[in-house]
């Protein structure tokens, strides 16, 4: 099981809509784990190295479409095979490349999360932090990047990534810090509740590792293999529309000055923006044409998605994802959004007739300020529907994080249901002062309705699942 406590989450409140809602989660999370494609993707037949899948097309380092093209190298006059990347998923990929490769593997390096369980042999494996990278992320960072450094032309570099990876993998630009990283990302992405886009164009350009891989090795063949966190698509257009301008450099200045942040960050980082030094700056259009470069796109939300409601339907319930992938919304805000679905369906019958399920991925944000509570988006979107649903006898509402750990939390997720303010009052639990708080996993952790998993070794978003039963 993938859900380690469901015993207790079906032990009280609405226990059949729990079932329900937990089934779905069950069978969405479980359909995230990138090992079984990535290992699709690489085989050994007749002393060749074959890379590729029909079920797979492969992009070019120019990021044009090449169909389900497989690459084929002969191990007899084969140089050197490195194996790097980081990301909640990327030890997952890089342990399906180890488990074909073996010892023909010349050397690797993965930066995972702390909390993973080190899955590698050979490929040597860095446990760093996220989502406020630590030491140990600068330590793994400069091992990969010395590794990138020795490909040559004739070598092959495999590349496994996934989110996560852009603090797990933090090699600070000359001239700064870690610190400064630590702070552009406490101020970004918790104080303010900037978009993980938002945070991300500017710590892209504080680095010199992440998004640069495709650089360091030169003349040797990339192959790149992705977990994706958002569906085909929706993030190329939402990142066209939002940042047509606003890239590199220039473009991180625009978002620290949107959030007010400009004057508040270090002197050293508002220096190396404005230096805009091209050496350590974004892959420009153009730099990697004609290099010997592959992208893979091993899983994504849309898995899980698809998963959750395949099951809904398998049980009889009709099921709708309605949204693969918000973004820069509020998680308190979406809760009650869908809640309010919810409710239209219960009390009306529109848009869709009970028994029904609305299923939803993407991350939101969490706005935290200066409070002082514990809590992650899923559990903070949980929590909130919780008042609005108060006495429902039909409403079931669950959210899960697919890398197992909401925020700061050791928590996927929670669940709360038309009895869960009844229950909170009983247990002394003032739910909207938690809110207030932003403390939704204390709050729920009290009430038995935090979702367990265990760290997961993937990330492809969040899941949530809106049950409403006749």
């Amino acid at each position: 099981m993938i859900i380690k406590n469901m015993k207790t989450l079906i032990s009280h409140g609405n226990v059949n809509g729990r079932k329900i809602v937990l089934d779905m989660l069950e069978s969405g999370l479980k359909a995230t784990d990138p090992y079984t494609n990535a290992k699709k993707l690489i085989r050994i037949q007749d002393n060749k190295l074959i890379i590729g899948h029909k079920e797979f097309p492969v992009k070019d380092s120019e990021g044009q479409a090449l169909g389900s093209k497989s690459l084929t190298f002969n191990l007899s006059n084969m140089g050197n095979i490195y194996v790097v990347g980081g990301g909640k998923a990327a030890q997952r990929m890089a342990k399906a490349i180890e488990d074909v490769l073996g010892d023909r593997i010349t050397e690797g390096h993965i930066c995972a999360k702390k909390g993973e369980s080190v899955e590698l042999k050979r490929i040597g494996v860095t446990l760093a932090g996220h989502p406020i990278p630590d030491e140990d992320s600068v330590k793994g960072a400069n091992i990969i990047f010395g590794i990138e450094k020795k490909a040559k032309k004739g070598d092959i570099v495999f590349l496994s990534e996934s989110g996560g990876g852009t603090a797990l993998m933090t090699l600070p630009s000359p001239g700064l810090t870690l610190k400064d990283i630590q702070e552009v990302t406490q101020m970004l992405y918790f104080e303010c509740g900037a978009s993980i886009m938002d945070t991300n164009a500017v710590r892209s350009q504080l680095v010199i590792l992440r998004g640069r891989h495709t650089r360091n090795v030169g003349d040797a063949t990339l192959i790149r293999f992705n977990t994706a966190p958002t569906p085909p698509g929706l993030r190329e257009r939402s990142y066209v529309r939002r940042y047509r301008g606003r890239r590199g450099y220039q473009g991180a200045i625009d978002v620290l000055k949107k959030y007010r942040l400009w004057n508040r960050v270090s002197q050293s980082v508002r220096t190396c923006l404005e230096k805009a030094d091209p050496r350590y700056g974004s892959i420009m259009p153009g730099e990697l044409k004609g290099k010997p470069q592959y992208h893979y796109r091993v899983i994504g939300p849309e898995d899980m998605l698809e998963a959750a409601e395949k099951k809904a339907k398998d049980m009889g319930v009709n099921a709708v994802i309605i949204a693969s992938s918000p973004d820069d919304i509020e998680a308190r805000a979406f809760g009650k959004t869908l809640t309010s679905i919810a409710l239209e369906i219960e009390v009306y019958s529109r848009p869709f007739n009970p028994p029904c399920a609305l299923i939803a991925g993407g991350e939101l944000l969490v706005k935290t300020g200066e409070t002082s509570g514990i809590g992650g988006r899923n559990t903070e979107f949980a929590l909130s529907a919780a008042p609005m649903i108060d006495g429902s006898e039909n409403i079931v509402i669950a959210s899960a994080d697919s890398d197992g750990t909401d925020g700061p939390t050791d928590v996927a997720g929670g669940i709360v249901d038309g009895y869960t303010m009844k229950r909170a009052k009983e247990a002394g639990v003032d739910v909207l002062e938690e809110l207030n708080r932003h403390n939704s996993f204390d709050a729920l952790k009290k009430l038995g309705d935090t979702i367990i998993t265990g760290a997961r070794g993937t990330n492809v978003q969040d899941l949530r699942v809106i049950y409403i039963g006749d």
